[in-house]
This record gives structure tokens, sequence and C-alpha cells, in this order.
């Protein structure tokens, strides 16, 4: 049976291979990214119009900013760069959570799990910072449940990442207390308690706690009630996320399974089920031949972003469940201590991360060919250009269309001031970040083939 160590390399290798790879197709402009990137540009400065929110931003846009101080003034390039830092930050986060599980097949098997449930089905909006917040959560758990005493270096890892939490995610509503109280009960089961180590474990608590203070204020005082009350809406549609629909379904059945019958995570039967869900999803990108809206889409992945962090929370106390002496208690994960089940177990998540890995590459392709039809149509008419009058207004890149950001895409996209700029349909009354007749002035900065 292939081991942990390989296990833990291929994935490492995969999701950095990602990684890059989003980060060249410059994914980060999807919806939101757009908007950032122009911001960045015209003040040329870091975006950090949101304070809750503020750590997370800045430290993913440590890479464009440095290009833009140093004097690029290629959007393309800057573009990519803005994906690097967006994408970066988790899947760095993942890494060292992968790297701190490597030598254990259960807690690899739930990274793996997150990655695949999560964030691979919710990252389209890679702009959003709930990624790095739910990889934060995942890190932290993995971290603690296998340090075998207090030291220094955990503790600097804990206060860093738990510092970056304080504003990244109103999620720390509750993955800051589940994890403060993690740091707790780590701090009473360790023996003996080195001063400098417990004080930076005892920090990265108060971190955490701090982090969920914030998030409280900013649901209570929002940025914006109207998007506040459009995000708890979203919520409850979280099913129209056709790929986390199908994860979440395979992942219940081996769950529900292991409580029932927990003896039989040494047997495949329970994987056996499961894996027909994760067929169907690997099959998924077939659907797009068919004219219905049952198939991968980059835009609902959003809508999923709050089911998403419950999911990582679940996670969370079940690496914690798995490795206090709690576990002792529950057969499932007695069993789950043993070597074969352990291995099922690891093996289950693999195909998890296989069976996304085809609408993932289906959505960046469709991606791809939709900033390539944006750009031809704005560098090749000048002014004004109506939406209903480009290929943005058909399938399949009709799906990828946000109305309210078409204006700052097509600013990004221009190869010289004259080129044009595609207004939102007739019928978006909504808001837009600038009027299309009045672009802002984007001076010497200019997309580059």
């Amino acid at each position: 049976m292939i081991s942990s160590t390989s296990v833990y390399r291929a994935t490492i290798c995969l999701i950095w291979a990602l990684a890059l790879w989003h980060s060249w197709a410059s994914r980060g402009l999807f919806v939101d990214g757009s908007a950032f990137l122009v911001q960045i540009v015209r003040r040329e400065w870091f975006f950090d119009f949101y304070d809750p929110r503020l750590f997370a931003m800045i430290v993913a846009q440590i890479p464009v900013m440095t290009a833009v101080i140093v004097g690029v003034t290629d959007f393309h390039l800057l573009a990519q760069l803005l994906s690097v830092g967006l994408f970066g930050l988790p899947t760095g986060l993942y890494h060292l959570a992968l790297h701190r599980a490597k030598d254990e097949p259960v807690l690899l098997a739930t990274v793996i799990a997150a990655i695949a449930v999560v964030f691979m089905t919710t990252s389209f909006f890679i702009v959003g910072e709930y990624n790095s917040a739910y990889a934060i959560a995942i890190l932290t758990a993995v971290r603690l449940v296998t340090a075998r005493r207090l030291t220094v270096g955990d503790g600097i890892v804990l206060a860093l990442v738990s510092a970056l939490a304080i504003r990244t995610y109103e999620a720390m509503i509750y993955l800051g207390p589940l994890l403060a109280a993690m740091i707790v009960w780590k701090l009473r089961q360790a023996q003996p308690r080195p001063v400098v180590p417990t004080a930076l474990y005892l920090l990265s608590a108060a971190f955490f706690v701090r982090g969920m203070t914030v998030a409280i204020h900013s649901v209570v005082y929002p940025y914006s009630q109207e998007h506040l009350e459009e995000t708890w809406q979203a919520a409850l549609n979280f099913w129209q996320n056709f790929q986390f629909d199908l994860m979440f379904v395979a992942t219940l059945i081996v769950v529900v399974w292991a409580m029932v019958r927990p003896v039989d995570l040494l047997r495949s039967r329970p994987y056996r089920w499961a894996v027909g869900f994760l067929v169907v999803l690997a099959l998924s990108p077939l659907l797009a031949f068919g004219d219905n809206l049952v198939r991968p889409l980059a835009k609902s992945q959003y809508v999923a972003r709050s089911m998403g962090g419950l999911v990582i929370a679940a996670m969370v106390i079940f690496i914690w469940a798995y490795s206090a002496p709690i576990h002792r208690r529950l057969k499932a994960l007695v069993l789950l201590h043993t070597k074969d089940a352990g291995r099922r177990f690891l093996g289950f998540a693999c195909l998890m991360l296989l069976a996304i890995v085809p609408s993932d590459i289906f959505l960046t392709t469709t991606w791809i060919s939709y900033l390539d039809a944006m750009r031809a149509t704005v560098i090749k008419q000048g002014g004004i250009i109506a939406f209903e009058d480009t290929p943005l207004a058909h399938r399949p890149h009709l799906l990828l269309v946000e109305n309210w950001v078409l204006s700052s895409q097509s600013l990004a996209l221009r190869s010289k001031p004259g080129d044009g700029i595609i207004v939102p349909p007739r019928d978006f009354k909504s808001w837009i970040p600038f009027p299309p007749l009045e672009p802002p002035n984007m001076g010497r900065f200019v997309w580059k083939e």
C-alpha cells in the first residue's frame, strides 16, 4: 500500500502545481480581484478597505505591491502576481499542515480532506479571505495535536498564524474560541511547561480570542448591512455548489457509517458507497456539454463558503477528539488508530483530492477562455462597449460574468488608454466601482502579452 510519505509529497506537488497554474491564468482577477488590482495600481499602494480582514489582505497583496514599487507596469504580470499572493497564502498554510501531519495517516488524511472538500470547492473566489482563515484553523489544530512537548518553535508559529487570524474573516467568531480552547487544553496536558513556550501559547490563545471579538464587531457593525444580509441568504444556498455537494455527501456517508458500524472502517464497504459520488464529481465536466446549470460553476463556489467554514470546524473537532484521551470512548476513533483503518482512511482522502481535479481544470480553462474573449473585445473596439454586443453575453462566458466588475476587468485588460470598456447589462442598476464614461487614469499601466 502507498506510504504516507509518498502521499504527502504527491499532495504537496499537486497543490503547488495548481496554485502556480491558477496564478499564471490570472485567476485572482475573478470578480472582486479585478477591482482590487485596479485600486492597487491606481493608488500604487495596498488596497486595505476593510479593517476586519486587513491582515489577510495585506499579506496576499505583498507580491503585487512589491512589483508595483520596483516599477512593473504590465497589468498582465501584476494580475499574475496578485494571484500568486492570493493562492500562495492558503496553499502555504496547508503545506505546513501537511508537513506536520505527514507521519500520521489519519491526520494527513484529514488535512487532505480539508483541501479537497472545502478549499478546492470554494477557492475559485480566491480573493475571499476565508480561504486563509480555514487553512489557519487546520494548521493550528494539526500543530497542536502533533506537538510532543511545548517548544519555542511551535509557539512562534502559533503566535504568527493567530496574529494573522485576528483580522482575516468573520468565521473566527466560532473558529477563534475553538482554537483558543485547544491551546488551553494543550497547555493543561503538557508537562513540563517552559516559560517562553507557555507564554507564546497563551499569547496565541489571546490572539484567537481577539480574532473572535473583531469578527463579532464586524457582524454587529457591518461594512454594508445589505451585503451582510446577502451573505446570510447566500449561506443557505450552499447546495448550488455542485462540487461541494458531491464532496460533502461522500464525506457524510463515511462519517455516518463510521458512527453506526465502526467495525466497517477495517473494510472497504463504506468507502465503496462514497466513491460513487466521487466518480460523478470526476466526470462532472462532461455535464458542460448539456444546456443546463447542473455542472461545475465558478460563481456557485462563493455561496458554499459559509458551510465550508462549518465543515472546517467539524474537522478541527475531529482532529482534537482523535488525538485526545476521549478517543478511547469512541470505537470509530479507536479503530482509526489501527494501521489498516488509518491507511484506508488516507486512501479515501486521496481519492477525494483526485476527484476534484478534473472540475478544477475545467473551470480554469473556461476562465482562460473568458479572459481571452474579453481582452479581444476590449482591444478591438474603443470607447464604451455594450455587454449585449460582446461574446460574454453568451455561454459559456456568461457563466463567469459578474455584472458590477465588468468595467474593472475591462480596464485591467486594456493595451492602451483608448481601448474599450465593457459596461454592465442595460437592466443592471446596482453599484459599480466607477462611471464607465469616466474611468480612472491608469497612467503607464497596461496589459502586455
